[in-house]
């Protein structure tokens, strides 16, 4: 890879490499087996690691016709790599070109092009890969802090926070809780759970569990047509039907809602991060759910934010006994940029730097022209020096490169506005501006400082 790759200015070039480039990586929220980091895995092929666990490359072949069986089926692993490898020319111009470039370049010292036999870069790659194992291969980041989902009934043993490896709370599923997830709460928290008091009451008790961990972020989807429903005084009772397995469509929504905003405030009380990633369409395919499982790569924007819903949750909470937690509210969708970046200014706290504020391109947008027009409309409507950066949000070890093409992005973004006339030609207030995004407002939110002042 290019060292310039992405930089087409001598001043895009200066701010990379003396702001950007050396500084550690927090990554915040990712979707990585903490399995593979704590064993220290040794991958058997170079497919186990960059084709079969990455969605994202599963949704491109299958966009071009790859048939199943050479991406989630039982084709042999070269066949799995050879199919990808060879699929790689037909996309310049999507980021996973790019992508797969820098994930090659920065681990393994090998570069994409020319293209070559497919066997023989099999057979290279493999070599190479002997010896490194999973820690190896995090080594090559620079990372300070790595913050995998976790379930709050999941063994969180594995972490460990010495070394920066915590779990972010993926709390979707408490929202609608089945009898294993109650029955696993009572045997962690050793509390008898009969009512909705009890079930809140064993989850702040758990909630205590992963702050020990070095939890600091968690995390709620709310899917397209999320929609948030005040407390009408029958949620105990709701509680109660759901325990006995007789609770209606309608009477999930209300406990859903419920339990959502009673979560928030114990996200608060613990001093956690809460991000809500908002406007994923996840059902498309029935077939290909049931070929490639929940995150098979196959879902896709869904519609503009229920705007009220947003704001009627967040005010909701907001006047709870502990308030709002810090929220990074993420859309899929790029035509809610504005309206998220608006949301940063509708809260605030005395002394509290960005209360609310949008989280990183995410997804489907976590890509040049999505990065690039997030931040001109995050800059435009609330406080560019606040953003928090870039997170990866990916199941793959070596997706940490994507901090690195943020970086360079959000460095030519700084050089395309000075030459428009738009930001100072000041160096050094351009080169703090640059290293808040890209680490340290990340770093403020690790260490709990609410004002960077």
């Amino acid at each position: 890879m290019k060292p310039d790759f992405l930089l087409t200015s001598n001043l895009s070039k200066k701010l990379y490499n003396e702001c950007a480039k050396a500084l550690p990586i927090i990554d915040y929220h990712n979707h990585l087996a903490v399995s593979d980091i704590a064993e220290n895995r040794i991958y058997e092929n170079i497919a186990r690691l960059w084709v079969i666990s990455d969605p994202y490359k599963h949704r491109a072949m299958r966009i071009l016709g790859v048939p199943e069986k050479y991406i989630t089926g039982d084709a042999s692993d070269f066949e799995k790599f050879e199919v990808w490898y060879k699929s790689l020319p037909r996309l310049i111009g999507n980021p996973l070109f790019d992508w797969s470039a820098m994930e090659l370049s920065s681990v393994f010292n090998f570069e994409l092009l020319p293209f070559r036999d497919s066997k023989a870069v099999w057979d290279e790659l493999n070599e190479k890969l002997k010896s490194m194992s999973a820690k190896d291969i995090l080594g090559k980041f620079n990372i300070e802090y790595s913050a995998p989902c976790a379930g709050l009934t999941d063994d969180i043993s594995p972490f460990d926070k010495n070394s920066g490896l915590c779990p972010s709370l993926r709390g979707d599923d408490l929202l609608s809780p089945g009898e294993e997830l109650i029955s696993k709460l009572v045997q962690l928290t050793n509390r008898e759970i009969a009512t909705l008091s009890d079930y809140l009451g064993a989850i702040d008790k758990r909630l205590s569990d992963f702050k020990n961990t070095g939890t600091l972020f968690t995390d709620h989807a709310l899917d397209n047509v999320f929609s948030f429903i005040c407390d009408d005084g029958k949620n105990g009772e709701r509680f109660l039907s759901l325990l006995n397995g007789e609770i209606s469509d309608e009477d999930k929504l209300f406990l859903r809602s419920y339990i959502l905003k009673e979560l928030m405030s114990l996200y608060a009380k613990h001093g956690f991060t809460l991000q809500l990633h908002i406007g994923a369409q996840r059902t498309t395919s029935t077939r290909l759910c049931t070929l490639a499982g929940a995150a098979g790569g196959y879902a896709a924007i869904g519609s503009t934010a229920n705007v009220a819903s947003v704001v009627a949750l967040l005010d909701t909470v907001e006047k709870g006994d502990f308030g709002l937690p810090n929220i990074l509210l993420f859309t899929l969708n790029p035509s809610d940029n504005a309206v998220f970046a608006t949301l940063s200014g509708s809260y605030s706290k005395d002394g509290c730097e960005a209360l609310i504020s949008q989280g990183p391109a995410w997804w489907w947008c976590d890509h040049y022209e999505g990065i690039y027009n997030m931040l001109s409309t995050f800059a435009t409507h609330s406080v560019l020096s606040t953003f928090v950066g870039m997170t990866t949000d990916s199941r793959s070890l070596l997706s940490f490169v994507r901090h690195d093409y943020f970086r360079r992005v959000v460095c030519e973004w700084v050089s395309d506005m000075v030459n428009k006339g738009r930001l100072p030609e000041d160096f050094e207030l351009l080169s703090d501006t640059v290293m808040r995004i890209c680490y340290k407002n990340a770093k403020r939110v690790l260490g709990g400082k609410q004002n960077a002042f």
